[in-house]
């Protein structure tokens, strides 16, 4: 609401709520406290002595404003402090590829409506995993979705392995993507969808007004 102001919904799973009627029970929470009980547990009561860290970001406005929006509540927070480096694309993915960098952002969409396009970005050794995490049981759970007998014996599958992947926390997610648009009742065939595709061909203007003429 403050920092991208585009309607954007804070995410607390991988997985988008009602990704092909798929919902995960599992959500990780925004508890400071607890935050600050494990930093003194890990040696660094009120953030004395946290190790220097950076977070990469490639350019764009957006996402600078979130970066600098995450240092401050860190800060707050937690009394640590980060840096934050915004980087060329092509230097950007490259960190990314070969694991330079401390945090870095990341965005994803999914290229079809369904909860795997999500969960096998963390499958181990996947190309589109720049994390360096590997859990050889979330990967057999994400196989043996591949054959189960039934939508809903897949979809327990997959919540088991977004489950172990909350629970390690190799990513923190942050909101999940919204288009915004202003669309005229005159344009037809044009419909939401998740890749936000709109092929000409399929689009054309008729008028909603009757015939009437502007005065």
């Amino acid at each position: 609401r403050h920092v991208v102001k585009g309607g954007e919904v804070p995410a607390y799973t991988l997985v988008p709520p009602d990704t092909l009627s798929y919902n995960a029970t599992k959500k990780m929470v925004y508890d400071p406290e607890q935050a600050q009980r494990l930093l003194a547990e890990a040696g660094y009561p009120d953030g004395k002595g946290f190790p220097k860290v950076e977070l990469i970001y490639n350019t764009l406005e957006n996402h600078q404003k979130i970066a600098v929006a995450i240092q401050q509540m860190w800060k707050k927070n937690l009394n640590i402090n980060i840096s934050i480096q915004n980087q060329e694309w092509k230097v950007f993915l490259n960190n990314q590829d070969i694991l330079n960098y401390q945090i870095s952002r990341r965005g994803w969409i999914g290229d079809y409506l369904d909860p795997f396009t999500f969960l096998e970005l963390f499958i181990s050794g996947a190309a589109n995993n720049n994390t360096g995490w590997a859990n050889p049981q979330y990967d057999k759970y994400l196989e043996l979705s591949k054959t189960a007998n039934s939508r809903e014996q897949r979809y327990d599958f997959f919540e088991k392995a977004e489950n172990l992947l909350l629970d390690e926390v190799p990513f923190i997610p942050v909101y999940y993507y919204t288009t915004n648009y202003l669309l005229s009742t005159d344009v037809k065939g044009y419909h939401s969808n998740i890749m936000d595709y709109h092929p000409y061909k399929y689009i054309y203007l008729e008028s909603d007004r009757s015939g009437e003429r502007p005065s």
